[in-house]
Parts: C-alpha cells; structure tokens; sequence
C-alpha cells in the first residue's frame, strides 16, 4: 500500500495558466460553466474545468501551440473564443470577460461538454462529483461514503464521522434524512451510486440549513436531468469478493418544454463476509471475575435490495416551478453471524462458546417530497418543501450456543446466563413529516435578505424483545424487553443577511433559532430545549484566482432515538447493547478561515464541542453485574485543524487531487473507572489520481488513510485502503467498460484497544482486529454503462438555483 501512496505524491511539471471571467449579459458571474481548452491545429481537448462561484476560471496547460476556448452553459449559447497563440511556457494569458447571451428557443443541440473536476471547493465546503470517478461504477453510497475526502465510514459500530469528528447530518436532495445512524448506514448501503450526480461535503453551514450536526452536513443530490428530448442510461456489473455480486440500474428523462420526468431502478445482489477477533482481559468486579477470554465474530450477510427514484418538475410559465422527488429503499437480506471465544477464569474454569445467530431483516425506507418554486420578481423568489419519510424494520433471529471444555466436549457452564438459546425480534416503525418554506429578496444592489421557516413531526415506535431458553422453556429476558414509543417536534426561525460590501468582498449574517421537543412513552417529563445559532461567512477575492474565508458558526448534534431507548439486543451473555437516557445533545463552536489560490485550497479552524457523543462505549450497569455497551458523552472536545486541498494538473493526461486534515485535540472523558484527559494529534489522508491513456483508456488510483487516533478510552490504530479503477471508452457510443479493484492492497483492517488509553469498566482491556470483505478477499467488479438516445436543448435554467439549492 506505500508504494501506491510513494506512487501518488511523485513528478513535478512547469504549465502556464489561462485566467478569465464568465458572465451574463446582465454582468451577473455564472458558476460552474464549463470551460473546455482546444488544440487549433485538431480540436483535440487539452484541458477542461468549470467557473467557481465568482464566474472565474483557471486552465493549466503545460505545452505550446494554437488554442482556442469554447464555454457552455445551461440556459445559454455556446462561446467559441478566437484562436491565440501560447509561445512559452510558464506564461501567463489574462483574457477579457466573457459574455454569454441566454438561449433562444431553437432546438439547437449542445455538443460541446465538460467532465467535472471530482472535487470542487466552495465557500462553505466541497463538492464531490462522484460521476467523474471511475470507481463509482458499481459501488453503493456507502462505498463512495468511504472514499471521500476527510470521510470515515465505521462499520464495526455503525457511524461515520467528518474531519474526525462525530455529528454529521445526512441530507437527501437537501433534505435531512430523520433516521437512527446505522439505519442511515443501511440505507445508503442500498443506494446505488450510479443515482447519484454528486455530494457535498458542507463543514461551514450558514443559518438556511438545520443547525443540527456538529460535525457538519453530507448531503447526496440525486440525478436529475432537466432537458428536452428522451435519454435512457443502463449500468450492470458483475463482480465476486466471498460470493457473487451483481447490480443493474436504468434510468430513464423525458424533457418537454413545460415538464421534465426523470426515473431510475437498480437491483443489488450482495454476498458478502467480514467480521473481527481478539483477546484480553477482564477484573475481578467481572461477573465471572478475573478473566482471560478470547473472542470472534464472522458475519455472512445475503442481501437483495431494490432503489427507485422519480422526480417530475413542471414549469407551467417562466416564474412558476412544481416539482415532486421520490426516493425509495426496500432491502431484504439474510444475516448469518457466528459469535463465541474463550473463558479462562483465575478459579481455574475454562470453558468455550460457539453460538450461530440465523436473521432475516426486512426494511424499506421511503422518503418523498412535493416542492413549489416561485419568482415574484427578478429580486425575489419564494420556495415551499413538504417531505414525509417513513421507515419501516423487522429484524427476527434466533441464537444457538454450545459449550465446550479444553478437550472440546460438550459441557452446561454453571452460570445462568449461559443458556442454549435465545430468540428475538425487533420491529422498529418512524414516520416524519416535514414543512419548510425560504423567501429570498434582493433590497438593493448591495443586500440580499433570506427568512425561512421549518417544522417537523417525527413519531417512532419500537417492539423488540429477547428470550433465552431455559430448561426447554423460552422465557423472556427482561434486560431486553422494548416497548417504546416516542415524539419528536422540531420547530425552527432563521434570517439571513448577505453584503455586498465591494466588487471583491462579501459578508453573510445569520441567525437560526430551533426549539426541540423530545418525549418517551416511559418518561414522564419531555425533554425541551430552545437555542440560537448564529453564523457568520465573509469571502474576499484578493485576485481573480485567490480569495480567502472568515466563518464562525454554532451547531448542535441531537442523540437519535435509538441512542436513549433502552436495551434491544444481546449477542453475549454478559454484555447488552443499551440506549441511555441520560445522554445529552453535542453543542459545537467552529471559527474557521481558509485562503484559495489557483485550486489550492488551505484551512485553519479552532472548534469545541460541549459533550460529544461517542457511541458502543463499554460501562456497567448499577449493581455492577453486567456489561452495557451504550452511547455516552465525553466532557469536551477541543480542535485545532489544519485542512489541505490541492488539485494538481501534472500533464494534460495525468490528474492529481490531495486531501489532507491535521488536528491537534484534546478531550476529557469521565464514563471510565477514572476520570481522563487526553491530547493527541489526528491525522488524514485521502489521495486520487486520473491518468488518460490512448485509445480512450483511463486509469484512476485512490487512496485513504487514517493515522493511529484515540476514542474515548480506547484507541483506535491506523488503517486505511488503496483503489484502482480502468475504464475503456469503446468506440462510436457503444459505451464505457470500467474494471474496480477496491482495497487492492487488502488492507481494510482496523486494530482497536479497549481500555487503552484508560480503564473501562470491570478493569476490561481487549485488543481486537475488524477486517472488511475486501481484506478477506479479493474482490473486483466489471460494469458496462451506456446511455441511448439524444437530448437536444436545455430547459431554461435559473443560474442561481444550484447555490440557491445547496444553501438550504
């Protein structure tokens, strides 16, 4: 694996730059314009890249010659520049502003396009546009969750962090997902990625998004093809790792001159291993007492799952846009986990246990929303959102266990909770509704004013139960019986403010009030708490290719329901996995300021956080006679952080894109037998490269790696996976061939140390080591992808959506 990072940091080239500015004929700047690069003497394609938020563009270019430029842009006509002449290179060519006209309404249809650079950096954070990723054919959300920048997916205990830190808000098309972790988890492992257009990575929100995450916010915007004519894309691949693995998606646009329809389906078929072992440990307030145990779990999962999504937008007049989306999940898969180790007690006792868990999980995840867009006048556009997620679970299963002596005979422990079987069922329902609605105006040439309001109904509802078989007779265990239902109102303010303080400098204000209500079935008091949270973005341009960013901002992460509730299932006699009531919201304050220069982008931020939430923490209960595995809060969190993005152009066929993060932190935990500070440095790395062969060939080599980091009381080692992808574009249309080797080093592998930066309960201290299926095998995956038919125009576009959109 080092050799494909030495591999990834090497060569150095000298290139000139090509500057310019792309604006309306109103001199408004469009964003994201492509802007493509051409050789005079054949129209091959040298360079290519889009418009940052100011209209400005940047074409490295490290040969000589005669060029020219064309610019393309939805809603308005094509710009073919005149032809110039490069001499010698570095050099330095600073074009006139270019005006674009709006389109007339002629079918003429748009040859020229662009590839997107994989990652973009926006005021408020980045966009990753995973299409531009040979590795995204045939992955799942949560396999491109993985390889994204500053992104760690733990699978071990459901949840994945930001920068490294917990409290990250998941939107779907800008709309949050108001669902438990590892549901989310599971339902982005149902996503197909081939739906989706790109994700934004936003760690600087402002006022018009929900103040929760701390972290920050994920958001996965969907395809959603706004021009006329009809295109059907089709995706199947193939691949093999412990078993078979197959995926097929169509999707299908129709664009008409008032309505754009847009529907996708994929099937996913997935047979899958991984799993984790060690040893350690245990004292003697143990339930068995001082103990020296081993321990395994290696889980089979056989997963089908089905994704479809629909969105129609109507525009009956010029002002006027209706549009409804539909994203939907249903997954059903079969679970087989073989869990057990060894017992050695200082009596002298030893014995060992084989238990199989059978389970078959049936979910579905629906989430749908109808939206109207409104301009009353250029100035002023209003938005209204209604959203109704529902969620629906049923997880049977049914555990066997055998005992075994050191000889391997089959013997009955003489402890209690040590029985033959257990069975359980867990039925979980959630249902949300949400309304939203933004007005935006322009007061003057220099102050544009946003208000919104927000407010959401979530009801929960959970039925789970474990019973153990005792002398033959199944009786319920009580340490896991849930009935539980629960209510959860959110009701939010925010306004937002938005200088023009000069032709280089502007200032965002905002402030968001949110009131929470949170009440169980068995509690008698509502939990409610109100708070404002401010932010604050200014943005100056020093130069056409150099700007810097001041942000302050509070956030809140609130627990999920499933984090308070209390015990739903137990896979080991002596320990069960427990919600805790006790747990208490994350408040988080980041300053941060980051300086971009030619498509470097660095970033320095001092964050703290007022009891973050640290899930699957080992504590015991009162009476000191079992183990409870629980979210819990640390005392506080206090980050320095250093962020590097740099976007390398090396030659015009080689690509090369660096994410780093550094963090000085410090933290305070209490939930262990003493309390403990700890000061450490976090560090991350996430590397891709795309090199363009002849003959239409193309090589993409990613890689991601997390330096050794602790966690609570634990630490957690490093690990990290490398990727390699090769597409063949074939000729005359007939498609694209990629072939994906994820983690060809097979080293998706994460060593942990319970207890190892300080004592946990029972004096317990484990070693483990967690393998992914592609450190236990091989995997490779071939797909072919092909799009049919032509679309001809684009449908008028209002330049101003998308960032309107991402500002949500």
């Amino acid at each position: 694996m080092k050799k494909l990072f030495i591999l990834l940091l090497i060569t150095n080239y000298t290139f000139g730059q090509i500057i310019g500015k792309v604006q309306d004929t109103k001199n408004t700047p469009l964003s994201f314009a492509n802007v493509i690069l051409y050789s005079a003497k054949d129209s091959y394609i040298i360079a290519g890249t889009t418009t940052n938020e100011f209209g400005e563009f940047t074409l490295k270019i490290s040969q000589t010659g005669d060029f020219f430029i064309k610019i393309s842009f939805i809603g308005y006509e094509n710009f073919d520049s005149k032809v110039f002449n490069i001499s010698d290179i570095p050099k330095i060519i600073e074009l006139e502003t270019i005006y674009l006209k709006e389109e007339n309404n002629t079918l003429d249809e748009v040859t020229i396009s662009a590839q997107r650079e994989l990652i973009q950096t926006t005021a408020i954070g980045k966009i990753i546009n995973i299409q531009s990723s040979l590795l995204t054919k045939g992955s799942n959300a949560l396999q491109v969750f993985e390889r994204l920048p500053g992104v760690i997916t733990d699978r071990r205990n459901n949840q994945f962090s930001l920068n490294g830190q917990n409290g990250v808000t998941v939107l779907f098309n800008g709309r949050k997902v108001q669902m438990p972790v590892e549901e989310i988890m599971a339902l982005l492992e149902n996503t197909v990625a081939d739906n989706i257009e790109k994700i934004e990575l936003i760690t600087s929100p402002t006022a018009q998004y929900d103040a929760d995450g701390g972290a920050g916010i994920i958001n996965i915007i969907f395809k959603n093809n706004e021009t006329l004519g009809t295109k059907i894309n089709f995706s199947a691949t193939a691949g093999y790792g412990y078993r078979e693995k197959t995926l097929t998606s169509i999707g299908f646009s129709k664009g008409y001159k008032k309505l754009n329809l847009n529907a996708s389906y994929a099937y996913n078929h997935d047979a899958r291993r991984s799993g984790y072992a060690g040893e350690g440990t245990a004292g003697i307030s143990f339930i068995l007492g001082e103990t020296i145990n081993t321990f395994y779990g290696i889980a089979r999962r056989y997963q089908n799952s089905h994704n479809l999504n629909f969105a129609a937008q109507y525009q009956p007049n010029a002002t006027t846009t209706l549009g409804l989306d539909f994203v939907g999940a249903f997954d059903n898969s079969h679970n087989l986990v073989n869990n057990g180790g060894t017992y050695h007690l200082k009596s002298g006792e030893y014995f060992e246990i084989a238990m199989l868990s059978d389970g078959l999980t049936s979910k579905q995840n629906n989430i749908s929303s109808v939206y109207f867009k409104q301009s009353f006048s250029p100035k002023t556009q209003f938005n209204a959102d209604l959203t109704y997620i529902n969620y629906a679970n049923n997880s049977p299963s049914s555990i066997n266990a055998e005992y075994f002596d050191k000889q391997k005979r089959p013997i009955k422990p003489q402890f209690s909770i040590f029985t033959s079987g257990n069975r359980g069922e867990s039925i979980s329902k959630i249902n949300v509704g949400v309304f939203k609605t933004d007005l935006s105006t322009q007061f003057s040439d220099k102050l544009n004013v946003d208000f919104g309001i927000k407010i959401s109904y979530a009801q929960n509802e959970n039925d789970s139960k474990v019973e153990r078989k005792v002398n033959e007779i199944w009786e319920i265990d009580p340490r896991s019986q849930s009935q539980l239902k629960s209510q959860e109102q959110i009701a939010a303010a925010y306004s937002q403010f938005k200088f023009l303080l000069s032709s280089k400098a502007n200032l965002l204000l905002g402030l968001r009030y949110e009131y929470w209500k949170r009440y169980f079935s068995n509690q008698t008091e509502s939990f409610k708490i109100s708070k404002l949270f401010p932010s604050v973005l200014y943005t100056y341009a020093i130069n056409l290719n150099t700007s810097i960013n001041f942000n302050y901002s509070r956030r809140i992460s609130r627990p999920a329901y499933t984090d308070l509730i209390s015990n739903l299932f137990y896979t080991d006699p002596t320990f069960v996995f427990s919600g805790n009531p006790l747990l208490k919201p994350t408040l988080s304050d980041m300053l941060k300021v980051e300086y971009s220069r030619n498509g470097l982008s660095v970033g320095i931020s001092a964050q703290y956080d007022l009891n973050p939430i640290l899930r699957y923490q080992i504590t015991a209960n009162a009476t000191k006679d079992l183990g409870i595995s629980s979210p819990q809060n640390l005392d506080y969190m206090k980050s320095l952080n250093l962020f590097v993005s740099y976007p390398w152009q090396i030659t015009q066929w080689w690509k090369f894109t660096l994410n780093s993060l550094t963090s000085l932190r410090n933290y305070k935990v209490s939930y262990s037998l003493l309390p403990a500070e700890k000061r450490f440095v976090y560090q991350n790395l996430n590397i891709s490269q795309q090199i363009k062969l002849p003959k239409n060939y193309e090589i993409e080599l990613s890689g991601w790696y997390n330096f050794p980091y602790f966690e609570g009381p634990n630490i957690i080692k490093a690990f990290g996976a490398a990727n390699v992808g090769l597409g063949k574009k074939l000729n005359n249309d007939k498609g694209t061939l990629t072939l994906t080797f994820p983690d060809v080093f097979r080293s998706f592998i994460v060593p942990s140390h319970n207890g190892g930066m300080t004592p946990i309960a029972f004096d317990i201290n484990t070693i483990s080591t967690w393998r992914d299926e592609t450190a236990l095998y091989r995997v490779v995956k071939l797909t072919y992808s092909r799009s049919f038919g032509k679309n001809t125009r684009s449908i008028k576009y209002d330049t101003k959506d998308e960032e309107r959109e991402r500002m949500k």
